[in-house]
C-alpha cells in the first residue's frame, strides 16, 4: 500500500495532530484521506509517529501561493497582529509552522526590506509577486497603517532586530543571523498563514518495508511505503526536513517492491 497520509481528513488530523493543525490551512492533496492507514490497522498493523507532519509557516493568505522560506533565510522577520516577533524564525519552515498557528488567527506578517527582496528574486517568490501578495511601502509607518498593525510596537520590533543585526545585542529568541543586515526602508510585507502540507505518521514497517503488528511480527503479504508508512521525521513536525516525504516514497517503494518479489513463492531473482 502506497496511498498518502491523512492530511485531508480533518477528524484524523484533529485526533492525531491536535486542534491547531485541524484549523490550519490545508495545502496538500484532497486525496490524502487516510484509507491506507485505516485499512492497515483493521488488519492488525501497528502505527507510529502519528503526531508527525510537514507544516509550513508562510503560505500567502488566504490560500496561497507558498512563500519560499528563502525570504526568511535572507533576513525577513515574522510578526503577529501585535507587531511583535514570536520566535526564532530560522529553525525551519515546518517547525515554525506551529509557532504561527499558535498566534491569534493562525496568521503573521512577513516583513523585509529591499535588500532581502532583491536577494529572494528569481525563486518561488516570483509566484507570490505575480499573485500581488508582496506589498511595498515607503516607510514602516506606512506598512503598519496599511496593514492594521500597531506602529509603535512594530517600530520597536524592527529596531530591536536591527540592534541584533548590528551586533549590539543578542536576539531574545536565539536567532543567530540576519543575512542582509539591518532592515531599512523601503519595506515589503506579505500576509501569511501557517499551513499543514502532509502527515508523516503511518503504519509501522520493518527494514524490508513489511507492515508489522504491535508485537513486531510482520503481516504476511503486506508492505507499505509513501504516506501510508511511517516516515523518518520522528514524533512531531519539528523533525521534518525538506525531502523526507519523497525519501519515504522512493526508498520504501523500492524496498517494498524487492521484498515482495523475493517473498513470492516459486519466483526466482533473475539476477
Amino acid at each position: 500500500m502506497a496511498l498518502n497520509g491523512f492530511g485531508a481528513d480533518r477528524e484524523m488530523v484533529r485526533e492525531y495532530l491536535g486542534p491547531e493543525a485541524a484549523s490550519a490551512l490545508y495545502f496538500g492533496s484532497p486525496n490524502n484521506t487516510g484509507e491506507g492507514i485505516r485499512w492497515g490497522t483493521e488488519l492488525g498493523a501497528a502505527v507510529s509517529c502519528m503526531g508527525s507532519y510537514q507544516g509550513h509557516a508562510s503560505v500567502a493568505a488566504p490560500d496561497g501561493p507558498l512563500v519560499t522560506w528563502g525570504v526568511v533565510v535572507n533576513g525577513a522577520i515574522l510578526v503577529n497582529r501585535e507587531g511583535r516577533r514570536f520566535g526564532h524564525e530560522t529553525v525551519g519552515y515546518s517547525e515554525y509552522a506551529a509557532a504561527v498557528l499558535s498566534q491569534p488567527g493562525g496568521e503573521a506578517w512577513e516583513v523585509f526590506d529591499e535588500e532581502v527582496f532583491e536577494a529572494s528574486r528569481e525563486t518561488r517568490l516570483e509566484e507570490v509577486v505575480s499573485a500581488g501578495k508582496v506589498l511595498p511601502f515607503e516607510s514602516l509607518e506606512d506598512l503598519a497603517g496599511s496593514l492594521g498593525l500597531p506602529t509603535d510596537a512594530l517600530s520597536e520590533t524592527v529596531e530591536q532586530v536591527n540592534r541584533v543585526a548590528r551586533g549590539e545585542q543578542k536576539d531574545p529568541f536565539g536567532r543567530q543571523a540576519f543575512a542582509s543586515g539591518p532592515l531599512e526602508p523601503p519595506f515589503y510585507a506579505i500576509h501569511v498563514r501557517g499551513a499543514l502540507f502532509h502527515t508523516q505518521g503511518g503504519l509501522k514497517v520493518d527494514a524490508r518495508a513489511r507492515v508489522v503488528r504491535p508485537d513486531g511480527s510482520p503481516i504476511p503479504g503486506l508492505h507499505a511505503g509513501g504516506g501510508t508508512a511511517v516516515g523518518v521525521s520522528g514524533k512531531s513536525h519539528k523533525g521534518y526536513s525538506s525531502g523526507n516525504g519523497l525519501l519515504a516514497a522512493a526508498v520504501l517503494g523500492r524496498i517494498a517492491g524487492e521484498a515482495a518479489f523475493e517473498s513470492t513463492a516459486g519466483v526466482h531473482d533473475p539476477r
